[in-house]
């Protein structure tokens, strides 16, 4: 399984990563590379989007994965975690995509055909309409730079204090699960807890302070009332609390609405809660009229579009 969000934040992976879990099976973390970044959210009750919502006749380009399968249309689909198996099946039908016509399959990708079926990825220019991409041009699938989760790993908006971040004391599994508990109990405020490394984190050498631990813990309330609560459960010279707009409560309430029927009825393949980045993003193909209405819907509009296909402005 492929967890998008949770509690914790730890060194392990990259965006954009593959990791082997058994003999033949991988988990692929992220479908597409990151050369387009997220629409900016929109102010509370705004209609996400705002001048990048695409209509009919707009021009739009982007890349994503494309399967065309017997005896149905060609599709784009929207960005998803999978479970890649060796030898490779043939995919199933998208059930989150757009149209596409005027496509060479010869020409995708990271090409792969089996029992009448093809499948790879494009990069693609066009004219979109009613749910379908009219392709005027398209080009090798050259994924741009993927943004590196681990850079920004030992930023803390904290004042480091005199002297330095002390070296946690061993044994602080107890105090942690407490925080953790403290968190939990008031979700409607709360977010977090995540583990920081100021001085940087190595598995085995710890010298110039590698590996001394940060917990952040962020809140939409009074952060002197927050820091009083918190300091009560975990060690204050440990603990970092900063001001943040999503409590969790209110990111898994959202990624809740962006899973489902409903959502997938209006273009959303699902949502990911990016907890450091403090926002919640919704993946979908492009960003039209009914995508756009229903994530109008979706905590107060709050919620960051990113889809595969760019308006052309």
């Amino acid at each position: 399984m492929v967890e998008r969000r949770g509690g914790w934040w730890l060194p392990l992976v990259a965006a954009g990563a593959v990791v082997t879990v058994a003999a033949g099976v991988a988990v692929v973390l992220n479908t597409r590379g990151g050369d387009q970044q997220p629409a900016a959210a929109s102010p509370p009750g705004a209609r996400p989007g705002g001048d990048q919502v695409v209509r009919d006749g707009d021009r739009v380009t982007g890349r994503g994965q494309v399967v065309a399968l017997p005896g149905r249309p060609v599709q784009l689909c929207a960005p998803y975690a999978t479970i890649s198996i060796y030898p490779e099946p043939v995919p199933s039908p998208c059930r989150v995509a757009v149209t596409v016509t005027g496509l060479d399959l010869d020409r995708l990708s990271h090409r792969r055909e089996r029992g009448g079926a093809v499948w790879g990825s494009a990069r693609v220019e066009g004219v979109y309409r009613a749910g379908t991409l009219t392709v005027t041009a398209q080009h090798e699938d050259r994924p741009g730079p993927v943004t590196d989760v681990l850079a920004d790993r030992d930023r803390i908006p904290c004042p480091e204090p005199a002297g330095g971040w002390p070296r946690q004391p061993a044994g602080t599994e107890r105090l942690v699960a407490v925080l953790d508990e403290a968190v939990r109990n008031n979700a409607d405020t709360y977010n977090g807890p995540w583990v920081r490394y100021p001085y940087g984190w190595h598995l085995q050498d710890t010298s110039d302070r590698k590996g001394t631990e940060v917990y952040l813990v962020g809140t939409t309330g009074d952060l002197d009332v927050a820091r009083r609560e918190l300091a009560k459960v975990f060690p204050a010279e440990h603990l970092c609390v900063t001001g943040v707009g999503w409590s969790k409560a209110a990111m898994d309430a959202a990624q809740g609405q962006l899973t489902g029927p409903e959502a997938e009825a209006a273009g959303i393949s699902g949502g990911r809660a990016e907890v450091l980045a403090d926002r919640v993003v919704a993946e979908l193909v492009v960003l039209d009229e009914r995508a756009s209405r229903f994530l109008a819907g979706v905590a107060d509009g709050r919620v960051t579009p990113d889809p595969v296909l760019h308006k052309v402005t």
